[in-house]
């Protein structure tokens, strides 16, 4: 397994602000999250099977127009499957999270039963390993589409409204050589169209053909599925104060040129030297941001709480604040958790 250039606590950040709202400066941080399933640290060389049984044409897809009872429409789904795994392969390959990708399209399943979740044999897994030269297997056990196309009419607008909604639900599981216990994993994705139109007619036309709406919906899970599967960033918001006062304004010009350690070292005299709670309590938040950029999370929900009981005690209420800053302690605390899982993830224990 390759490791991130950057480390799990290393956090990409522009320090040019967005947007400013009254005192408010907002910037944007690229957090690193982990995936929902941790790879050995030795699993190096992925091998993507597809275990999958070709869902029934007669099986999940359903129209449904106006005043008219539901109906079920016969639909081939032979390469769906293929389509997805194809697109997750494209875009683990571009994460570099492994050494090697490799798939395998053609379905290994024995079986002809959709309704039943099979997973590879224990020699069927050592087989493929030594046929690729593999040291951990992602197979794809199941793809489960349902789609329907409805119809309705808008008394409020007098317009027609026809949609597409296409669900997936994909069954996997990891599997290492040698070893007969395996990682189950299920997910749900939904695809959506709509169209809205004065015309019946045209409401129905401007909606993707449905055989055309399944493969690009099929090609999005594959890619959402990344995300699942290795550690992935995320853009989040942060906010920090910028009142009239001398020593945040202080503060604020360090975080421009991206000095943290003499922001911090200012707004701590803040804590001390002002005799207002509300400025004390702008001064920790940014203290407690300041702390997550440089990558120290118990100290950043140190400060975040301590932000957080200063605002309770003021006699007026700040909503905004209030609510932002308990919703900036539990983004904290969940990245402390996350923290551990990112370790194992990308074999730092």
């Amino acid at each position: 397994m390759k490791t991130y250039k950057l480390k799990f606590i290393t956090l990409a950040f522009g320090a040019v602000f967005l947007s400013s709202c009254t005192n408010l400066l907002f910037t944007s941080l690229d957090v690193l999250r982990p995936a929902k399933v941790a790879f050995e640290p030795e699993a190096s060389n992925l091998l993507i099977v597809n275990n999958s049984v070709i869902q029934p044409p007669e099986i999940g897809h359903t129209t449904k127009l106006l005043n008219e009872m539901s109906r079920n429409i016969l639909v081939s789904s032979d390469s769906l499957s293929i389509f997805c795994l194809g697109a997750l392969k494209e875009d683990l390959e571009s994460k570099n999270f492994f050494t090697s990708v490799q798939i395998n399209p053609k379905s290994i399943n024995p079986e002809n039963n959709f309704s039943i979740v099979n997973q590879p044999s224990t020699e069927k897994i050592n087989e493929l390993c030594k046929t690729y030269q593999s040291d951990v297997i992602l197979s794809l056990d199941k793809i489960k589409v349902n789609d329907e196309i409805s119809e309705y009419y808008l008394n409020e607008s007098s317009t027609y409204l026809s949609t597409l909604e296409v669900r997936y639900e994909t069954f996997w599981s990891v599997h290492y050589p040698n070893r007969s216990a395996w990682i189950p994993l299920q997910f749900k994705d939904t695809v959506y169209w709509e169209s809205e139109s004065y015309s019946r007619r045209k409401t129905i036309s401007e909606l993707p053909k449905r055989d055309d709406a399944l493969i690009d919906a099929a090609l999005n899970v594959g890619q959402k599925s990344v995300n699942r599967f290795v550690p992935y960033w995320e853009k989040v918001d942060r906010y920090f104060y910028n009142p009239d006062n001398k020593l945040m304004k202080q503060g604020m010009d360090s975080v421009y040129v991206k000095n943290w350690k003499s922001a911090i070292e200012i707004w701590e005299k803040v804590l001390v030297k002002s005799k207002s709670i509300w400025i004390q309590a702008q001064a920790a938040n940014n203290i407690a941001i300041s702390h997550e950029i440089s990558g120290d999370i118990e100290k950043a929900l140190e400060y975040a709480t301590h932000s957080y009981y200063s605002l309770g005690k003021l006699n007026f209420v700040d909503m905004d604040s209030f609510i932002r800053t308990s919703e900036y302690i539990s983004e904290l605390t969940q990245r402390k958790k996350d923290i551990t899982l990112l370790k194992k993830q990308l074999g730092e224990n």
